[in-house]
């Protein structure tokens, strides 16, 4: 009679899971690398808010770098319309004192008819 392969496996298998004592310093090996695993944690812990810190701070000069430059534009934009007005104020005025000085050159002298 053949072996039925089913159970074959699954006394393979309970041989497999039998319980085994653990080699000495087991525990003390297991509580070693759980506090050296709890270190390491704290300290990526750390080091993510480092970076998130890091990138907030470098989106924060991203944004007021924008702001700066901004208001920088605005400042020249004023600049140039002030200076526009200032230069159409200089040519009415230097329009108004040639067309007098021209009336008065184009006229008769006052002084002359005295």
């Amino acid at each position: 009679m053949n072996p039925d392969p089913q159970d074959n496996f699954e006394n393979r298998l309970r041989a497999a899971l039998q319980p085994v004592e653990p080699s000495e310093g087991f525990a003390d090996r297991v509580m070693t690398r759980i506090a050296a695993d709890a270190v390491k944690r704290a300290r990526m812990g750390a080091s993510r808010w480092f970076v998130m810190a890091l990138a907030a701070s470098l989106v924060a000069a991203i944004v007021v770098g924008e702001q700066w430059q901004r208001r920088q534009e605005q400042a020249g934009i004023e600049a140039r319309r002030q200076l526009l007005e200032a230069l159409r104020v200089t040519r009415e005025k230097l329009d108004l004192a040639y067309q007098v000085v021209n009336s008065e050159a184009r006229s008769p002298s006052r002084d002359a008819g005295s």
